[in-house]
C-alpha cells in the first residue's frame, strides 16, 4: 500500500489548520471570561469530591469543638453567656488555646459576663469576627464587625471566600481590613498567625471525625475533666442555627462554617496540600491543542482524546492522594473548543455529501486525500446526464447509489462522487488495475431503476504517479478518466497524459483563487433587447477568465474542471459580488443584470443567505438581479430548490429558467419552479427556421408566458430571419450576436446610455 507524504510546511497554512487555531483562540478567550462567573471553580469541585469520598482521613485531635448550640436545658442563657461558660470550662481544663465565634449581638445581655471569663482565662483568646460592607470606612468598603470590645483578646477574621455553590476551596493566611492585617479565623486556630498564604484546602480530612462536645456534656460528667488539655478549644454552633453555612465535599451536605474553618486549621497545620494552579493546567492544555492542531488528522484526533483524559484523569487520579489539580479552566477550554469543533465538522460533512445521493463528494475526496492509502482510481460513466434526464427525479438517488455499489464491489473501499457521473476510490495500483478490468465487465451489464432497465458504460483514470496536492490529483484523474472514454481499453493513465495539456488541467484549480483575487476571472455583459423597438430591456453576466498565458478562456473548458472539484461555489460567489458592482450602474435605467448559478447548488441549505452576502458584500440590490439558473437536469431536489427560489422572490429578485426546451428544463419544471423569466434555447431558435412544430411550440410559451405574468427571452439570434421569426410568433424579447455581443461594462454602460438617448421614455417588462 502507499502513503502520500505528510509535510508540515505544507499543511501549517492551511484553512483548515487556520480555523483550528482561530476556534483554539476563542475558546481559552471564553474560558477565561468564565473564570470571572465562577464557571470553572465550580468545575474543579469534582476532584476535591472525589479525594474526599475515596479516602477519607481523620483529623488530628488537636483541634477540638466545644458546641455551645442551645438546648431545652438553658433556652434562656445567651450566646455570649454560654460562650462565656464554655471559655472558663476550657480555662480550667488547661486548654492550649481558646477561639470564639464572634456571633453574638451587640444588645447581648452575656457579653460582660464573657470579658470576664476571657479575662480570668489562663489559656490566650482569639475572637473570630465576621466582616461587614460599609463604604464609608476605607477604599474597600469592607469593615470588621465588631461587636463588643475585650481587653487583652487577639481578634481574627472569619471569613474566607466562598463560591456562589458556598463551596470554600482555599483558606487565606490573613485579610486585611481598614489598613490592618487581621489572621483568619482559620489560620489563627492552627496558630499560623497571620502570614499573607492562600492555600487549598484538604477535604480528605473528614468532618465527622472532629472531636466535638456540647456544654451539657460536660455539666452531665460524660467528658471526663482532663479532655480538653492541651487542645486548641473552638468553642462554637455545631448547628446552622448561629452562622451562615457552607458546602463539605466529604458530608455532601452544608455544615456550619465552624466546621469549615477547623478543616482548614487541620490543612494549615499538617501542611498545604500540592496545588497546581488552574493558570497552569490551563496553558499546558492550550499548548498541547496547539500541538494537536497542526497534526495530520489521525494523529491530530488521537491526540486531542489524550488530552481530554489527562485533563480529567491527573486531577481525579491524584486528588486521594492529597495534590489538588485545577482542571476547571482546562476542561470549560476543551468543551467550548469541541463544540466549535463538533458544529465544524458537522458543516464540513454537510458540504462533503453530495445531495443527489447522500454519498460523499469530491469536497471529501480533497480533505481525505492526504491520509488514504492507495492510489486513486476515478470512473466516469458514459451519457450520465442524459439518463439522469430521463429517470424521474425521484429515482436520481437510486441510480447513484447502484452505481456506486456496483463499483465498489470486489474492494469494499469508499466511493466518491460528484455531480457530473465521476465516481471515485482509493485503491493500490496493482489490485486497481486487476479490480477495474473486472469492473469493466461488471459495469456493461443494465441497471434495475424502479420499472426501468437502463445500459451504461465508464471509463476508468488510474493515477499512477505521485502528485502531492489533492486538487491537482483530482482534477489530473479526472482528465484521465474523460480521456479513456475514446479508448478502446477504456483505462488511462495519468502519467500517459500529454505534457502541455496535463499541465494545464493540473494548474487551473490551483490558480483559480489567483484568478479570483486579481480578477482575471470578470464578467462580459450581453444585452437583452425588445424586438419590437430594439430597446435595451435587461442584459446577462457572462463568466469568462482571462489566463496570463492561455488569453480568454471559454466556460465550458473551466467550470466542468471547477465543479468536479468542488470549487463551483467560490465562483458563483465571485460572479454574484461583480453582478452587484456592476447592477449599480445599470438599476437607473431599470435593467436587471442576469447571473447564472448552477441548479446543483440551488437545493442547498444556505443558498439564500449565500446568494444574499454576495450581492450585500458588491452593493447590489435584490430588484437589479435576476437569479439564471442553468443545468436544470441536475437539481438535486425539486422541492428544497422551489423554497429557495421562492424565498428569493419574497426579497425581490427574479427567477429566469435558462435553457428551456432541452434535458429537464421543461413544461414540468416550470410548474414546479417558480420562475419570472423564460429563456428558450438556441438549438430551439434554429429549430424554428425548418420546424413547423417547432414555431407551434413557440407561439404557445409565449403566448402562456404573457398569461402567466413571464418574460420570455430567446437566446441566439444571430440573424435577422431569427429575429423577425421570433418576433411574429409573439416572443417578445431577445438575445443574441445580432442584437449585441459580450462586453465589457464600459462599453455596455456606453451602448444603455446611447440606447436612452434615442428614446424619451422606456418602458420594461420588469
Amino acid at each position: 500500500m502507499t502513503t502520500r507524504p505528510w509535510s508540515f510546511s505544507a499543511r501549517r497554512a492551511s484553512s483548515q489548520d487556520l480555523t483550528r487555531l482561530y476556534q483554539l483562540g476563542v475558546s481559552a478567550l471564553v474560558a477565561w471570561m468564565l473564570y470571572v462567573f465562577y464557571v470553572p471553580l465550580l468545575i474543579d469541585h469534582l476532584p476535591r469530591w472525589v479525594g474526599a469520598a475515596v479516602a477519607p482521613q481523620p483529623v488530628s485531635g488537636e483541634i477540638v469543638l466545644v458546641d455551645i448550640t442551645n438546648d431545652r436545658s438553658f433556652t434562656a442563657i445567651s450566646i455570649a453567656e454560654r460562650q462565656a461558660e464554655a471559655v472558663s470550662l476550657a480555662s480550667k481544663q488547661g486548654a492550649q488555646a481558646i477561639f470564639i465565634e464572634g456571633q453574638f449581638v451587640q444588645t447581648d445581655s452575656g457579653i460582660e459576663a464573657l470579658g470576664k471569663s476571657i479575662a480570668a482565662s489562663d489559656a490566650p483568646v482569639t475572637i473570630g469576627w465576621s466582616i461587614t460592607y460599609a463604604a464609608e470606612e476605607n477604599s474597600s468598603g469592607i469593615r470588621v464587625d465588631r461587636r463588643a470590645s475585650f481587653p487583652n483578646v487577639t481578634e481574627a477574621i472569619q471569613a474566607d471566600r466562598v463560591l456562589p455553590t458556598r463551596f470554600r476551596a482555599f483558606v487565606d493566611g490573613s485579610i486585611e481590613v481598614g489598613g490592618r492585617r487581621y489572621a483568619t479565623f482559620s489560620s489563627a486556630i492552627a496558630g499560623k498567625g497571620n502570614a499573607a498564604v492562600e492555600v487549598p484546602i484538604d477535604y480528605r480530612y473528614a468532618i465527622g471525625t472532629i472531636p466535638v462536645h456540647s456544654l451539657q456534656d460536660f455539666r452531665s460528667g460524660k467528658v471526663p475533666p482532663s479532655w480538653l488539655r492541651g487542645k486548641r478549644v473552638v468553642i462554637g454552633a455545631s448547628t446552622g442555627a448561629l452562622d451562615r453555612t457552607v458546602l463539605v465535599p466529604n458530608e455532601w451536605n452544608w455544615v456550619p462554617s465552624i466546621f469549615a474553618d477547623i478543616v482548614s486549621a487541620e490543612t494549615l497545620r499538617s501542611g498545604p496540600p500540592v496545588e497546581i494552579t488552574n493558570l497552569t493546567t490551563f496553558l499546558l492544555t492550550l499548548l498541547l491543542l496547539y500541538v494537536a492542531t497542526t497534526l495530520p488528522r489521525k494523529a491530530r484526533r488521537r491526540m486531542y482524546a489524550v488530552v481530554s483524559m489527562l485533563v480529567v484523569a491527573i486531577p481525579l487520579g491524584v486528588a486521594p492522594f492529597g495534590p489538588v489539580v485545577g482542571m476547571g479552566s482546562a476542561v470549560t477550554m476543551l468543551v467550548v473548543f469541541f463544540t466549535m469543533r463538533y458544529r465544524t465538522l458537522a458543516r464540513e460533512r454537510a458540504a462533503g455529501t453530495e445531495r443527489l445521493s447522500g454519498l460523499p463528494n469530491f469536497h471529501a475526496l480533497e480533505d481525505d486525500y492526504a491520509a488514504a492509502t492507495g492510489r486513486l482510481v476515478i470512473a466516469k460513466v458514459d451519457n450520465f446526464e442524459e439518463i439522469l434526464a430521463s429517470l424521474e427525479p425521484a429515482q436520481h438517488s437510486e441510480f447513484v447509489q447502484q452505481i456506486a455499489k456496483r463499483l465498489s464491489v470486489g474492494s469494499g473501499q469508499k466511493i466518491y462522487t460528484d455531480t457530473s457521473g465521476h465516481f471515485a476510490w482509493f485503491e493500490d495500483l496493482e489490485n486497481a488495475k486487476s479490480h477495474v478490468a473486472g469492473l469493466l465487465a461488471l459495469t456493461s451489464a443494465p441497471l434495475k431503476v424502479a420499472d426501468r432497465t437502463l445500459d451504461f458504460a465508464c471509463s476508468f483514470g488510474l493515477l499512477d504517479c505521485a502528485i502531492e496536492k489533492p486538487r491537482q490529483a483530482i482534477s489530473a484523474t479526472v482528465v484521465a478518466a474523460d480521456k479513456a472514454g475514446t479508448r478502446p481499453s477504456r483505462i488511462a493513465y495519468v502519467s500517459e497524459q500529454d505534457g502541455y495539456d496535463a499541465n494545464w488541467q493540473l494548474s487551473l484549480l490551483a490558480s483559480l483563487d489567483e484568478a479570483i483575487s486579481k480578477e482575471q476571472i470578470y464578467l462580459a455583459f450581453q444585452p437583452q433587447v425588445r424586438l419590437d423597438d430594439d430597446t435595451i430591456v435587461g442584459v446577462e453576466a457572462l463568466v469568462r477568465w482571462r489566463h496570463p498565458e492561455r488569453g480568454v478562456i471559454s466556460p465550458s473548458q473551466f467550470i466542468p474542471q471547477i465543479e468536479r472539484a468542488g470549487r463551483l461555489k467560490p465562483l458563483t460567489a465571485h460572479t454574484l459580488r461583480l453582478a452587484a458592482r456592476a447592477s449599480q450602474k445599470t438599476a437607473p435605467a431599470n435593467v436587471r443584470v442576469s447571473v447564472n448559478i448552477s441548479a446543483t447548488i440551488i437545493a442547498d441549505d444556505d443558498f439564500v443567505n449565500f446568494v444574499q452576502e454576495n450581492i450585500r458584500a458588491g452593493g447590489g440590490q435584490p430588484s437589479a438581479i435576476t437569479i439564471e439558473i442553468t443545468e436544470t437536469a441536475r437539481i438535486p431536489s425539486i422541492e428544497r430548490a422551489a423554497r429557495n427560489l421562492q424565498a428569493l422572490q419574497r426579497i425581490g429578485y427574479h427567477v429566469a429558467l435558462d435553457d428551456f426546451g432541452t434535458g429537464e428544463a421543461n413544461l414540468s419544471l416550470l410548474v414546479s419552479l417558480p420562475c419570472d423569466e423564460i429563456k428558450i434555447d438556441r438549438s430551439f431558435v434554429v429549430l424554428a427556421q425548418h420546424s413547423e412544430r417547432a414555431r407551434m411550440v413557440i407561439a404557445a410559451l409565449a403566448r402562456t408566458a404573457q398569461l402567466a405574468g413571464m418574460r420570455l427571452v430567446a437566446e441566439g439570434i444571430e440573424t435577422d430571419e431569427d429575429r423577425n421569426g421570433l418576433r411574429e410568433l409573439g416572443c417578445p424579447i431577445g438575445q443574441g450576436y445580432l442584437l449585441g455581443k459580450p462586453q465589457f461594462l464600459p462599453q455596455f454602460l456606453q451602448m444603455l446610455e446611447a440606447d436612452r438617448r434615442q428614446t424619451a421614455v422606456k418602458l420594461t417588462l420588469y
